[in-house]
């Protein structure tokens, strides 16, 4: 009797991780970068092609373009068609101590 419960419980712990998975899993949203602000985190706002508007923190390699950037045309960037990888970043405070998770753009694309 308690090696059946002990399979049922394993499969049961299997299959609900199998769900978690699917829900965490990265996301891909195409839009156009209209905004980038900074402090102690930097967020980057995509309008998707239904204008709706994400917000996350920035974390891909073209996040350091924008934070050199010192123009209100974020460097060339404002306006261009972006595919983005929407997974989960830490969110910081000025110590470098985690506040939290939160979305983030983890790869960014151009799309000409």
């Amino acid at each position: 009797m308690k090696k059946s419960f002990t399979f049922i419980l394993l499969t049961a712990l299997c299959l609900n991780t199998a769900a978690y998975a699917k829900k965490v899993s990265n996301k891909t949203v195409v839009g156009t970068i209209t905004a980038f602000d900074g402090a102690d985190n930097f967020y980057l706002t995509i309008v998707d092609n239904k204008g709706k508007e994400h917000n996350a923190l920035c974390m891909a390699d073209l996040c350091d373009k924008l934070i050199e950037a010192t123009d209100e045309n974020l460097g060339g960037y404002k306006g261009k068609k972006v595919k983005v990888v929407v997974g989960k970043g830490n969110q910081t405070d000025a110590a470098g101590n985690i506040m939290g998770t939160m979305d983030a753009f983890i790869k960014i694309e151009l799309i000409k």
